[in-house]
């Protein structure tokens, strides 16, 4: 099923469109499309929607931290939207969500990368 991309604002929106990121082909051409996008874009503030997934397996958190890995390089910061309750809870038990920015949906990790302070 693969991803959905869109830039806007100056981020750079991924939808993942698979609802089981369970098999080993699907995790690869998934970290594979991902990174082929940021490769290829200027945007710094990356989101990957994980909405629409219900099930990811363990070997996913690997690929995430390649990918967050990949983005720290090109300078742009990620966030991680719509995880939901479960996939949330193994980001805590594996302290993932000490290392990625976890926003409650798309809209929220707009917000936040659009939200402008004191320092710009």
């Amino acid at each position: 099923m693969g991803i959905l991309s869109e830039s806007k604002d100056g981020i750079l929106m991924i939808v993942v469109r698979d609802p089981r990121l369970i098999e080993d082909s699907v995790l690869e051409a998934l970290e594979r499309d991902v990174l082929e996008v940021v490769n290829k874009t200027s945007e710094e503030r990356v989101i990957i929607d994980f909405s629409r997934v219900e099930f990811m397996s363990s070997s996913m958190l690997g690929k995430l931290v390649k990918i967050n890995k990949k983005c720290k390089e090109f300078k742009a910061k990620l966030k991680l939207a719509g995880l939901n309750d479960d996939i949330k809870q193994v980001f805590k038990i594996t302290k993932l969500d000490k290392v990625f920015s976890i926003e409650k949906d798309l809209a929220s990790a707009r917000k936040a990368f659009l939200k402008r302070g004191i320092f710009g």
